[in-house]
């Protein structure tokens, strides 16, 4: 039988799965004690944000690393929610998208190079949104003021990531004990209800004729 394929696509349960415990992590991260230096305080939550862009697709990582930091705010600082869904989503997505997408397949033994080299842009991201933020909302010296510690943050962020990936080989038994959702392959295609073919039925079976009436007689 003919397989019919709609455009239409769901996202397996895998990916679901992961989507759901990395954007976990990244609010549970937000509850670690944070490093408070004389710039501000450092969290920690960029790690987890940048290891869900190292495993997953892009939407996967801005849900994770955008709603996720979206629902920390939510109970600690609800006027950063709209800017850290903003700007921690676009982190993720843009680490994920030029890694899996934009460079695939370019060095592919030196893919934590390529990590580190998008992770750094998508950080160059990270601080210039806050910077921005902080503009329209605290003035430019409270906004110039909070640079360095976004810098380390970032810096402490990548760290972790990377040593997480590629420094050990969490990634690569995720990928040989088929664990990691590959969302290339893992998209379910929708398939349209077919009515089933129209078939031939037999031809009824023939009425019964009528019985002919006898023929008349001619007396002779």
């Amino acid at each position: 039988m003919k397989t019919i394929k709609n455009k239409k696509a769901i996202y397996s349960t895998k990916w679901i799965a992961y989507t759901a415990i990395l954007t976990a992590l990244v609010v549970a991260t937000g509850y670690i004690p944070p490093i408070v230096t004389p710039a501000g305080r450092i969290y920690w939550v960029d790690g987890v944000v940048l290891l869900a862009a190292y495993l997953m697709d892009p939407l996967s990582a801005f849900i994770c690393g955008g709603v996720g930091t979206l629902i920390y705010d939510v109970f600690k600082s609800p006027e950063m929610m709209l800017a850290s869904l903003l700007i921690h989503g676009l982190q993720g997505a843009i680490v994920s998208g030029l890694l899996h997408f934009v460079l695939p397949n370019r060095f592919k033994k030196y893919e934590w190079v390529k990590a580190l080299i998008i992770s750094v842009i998508a950080a160059v991201e990270v601080v210039l949104g806050y910077f921005i933020y902080r503009c329209i909302t605290r003035g430019v010296p409270a906004a110039a003021a909070s640079i360095p510690r976004n810098i380390i943050q970032e810096v402490i962020g990548i760290s972790i990531a990377m040593i997480i990936c590629y420094a050990t080989t969490f990634k690569k038994q995720l990928e040989k004990a088929n664990l990691l959702p590959d969302f290339k392959r893992e998209i379910l295609q929708k398939q349209p209800k077919t009515e089933p073919a129209e078939t031939t039925e037999p031809n009824a079976p023939a009425e019964p004729a009528e019985p002919e009436s006898p023929a008349e007689t001619v007396a002779e």
